[in-house]
């Protein structure tokens, strides 16, 4: 969501940049349709690094006031957006399990997500989330579990009875991207924790797909799967 809300007023006040930058250089380098690439202002006869614009406007608007009417000296703007809805990301997931009848036992063979978080940005980091978020909601599906006793009283709150997943329990994810540009102005959507929603009910529909029976009770534990086929 920070990318969508806070990169969008970063981009906004970009454009307003931008747009006072090149009516700067049309003043003071006596230009005509200037454009910007690579940091530096370029022209007919003119290709000069942004700073130095800054400075020649700042000495412009001293000596000759040559600066466009009703433009302050700097190269600054402030802009706020504030989205009526947030772009958040959408995806599909499938996995391949196996499952041993005798104990219960259950193992991922393969994991699959497809994701549409709209423009990626940083693609290594998006990917990141995505994963992140898809162990996060394995452990949730498979071994993390709060029980309580009679009086209330948390009976896993260390991690010698709380049970988390490690690398070993994570299989190697294939991740993939539909990246339909979202309706803000980076066309980006937030990834964040998404992809916890989807392991839940990709594993109870796994093992019921493979042995015929509803798993309705979190975490799928081996004992509960035994329990069930019985």
């Amino acid at each position: 969501r920070q990318a969508v809300i806070g990169g969008g007023a970063a981009h906004r006040a970009g454009q307003a940049v931008q747009e006072k930058i090149l009516q700067l250089a049309a003043a003071v380098y006596d230009v005509t349709d200037p454009v910007i690439r690579h940091g530096r202002l370029w022209g007919p006869d003119v290709e000069k690094p942004l700073g130095t614009l800054a400075e020649l406007a700042r000495i412009a608007y001293l000596e000759s006031n040559k600066l466009p009417e009703g433009i302050e000296p700097g190269l600054e703007a402030t802009r706020f957006y504030d989205p009526i809805r947030g772009a958040f990301a959408a995806g599909a997931q499938a996995a391949v399990v196996e499952v041993d009848r005798a104990t219960g036992e259950l193992t991922i063979l393969k994991w699959v997500c497809s994701e549409d978080a709209g423009r990626v940005i940083n693609p290594q980091i998006v990917d990141g989330q995505i994963a992140g978020s898809i162990a996060q909601g394995i452990g949730g599906a498979m071994y993390e579990h709060l029980i309580y006793d009679d009086r209330g009283n948390l009976s896993t709150g260390t991690l010698m009875d709380y049970l988390m997943p490690t690398s070993h329990e994570i299989p190697e994810l294939v991740i993939e991207h539909v990246s339909r540009p979202a309706d803000n102005p980076l066309g980006v959507r937030g990834v964040g924790e998404g992809g916890t929603l989807g392991p839940n009910a990709v594993l109870a529909g796994a093992v019921r797909d493979a042995l015929g029976i509803e798993i309705l009770d979190l975490p799928i534990t081996p004992a509960r799967i035994w329990e069930a086929l019985q």
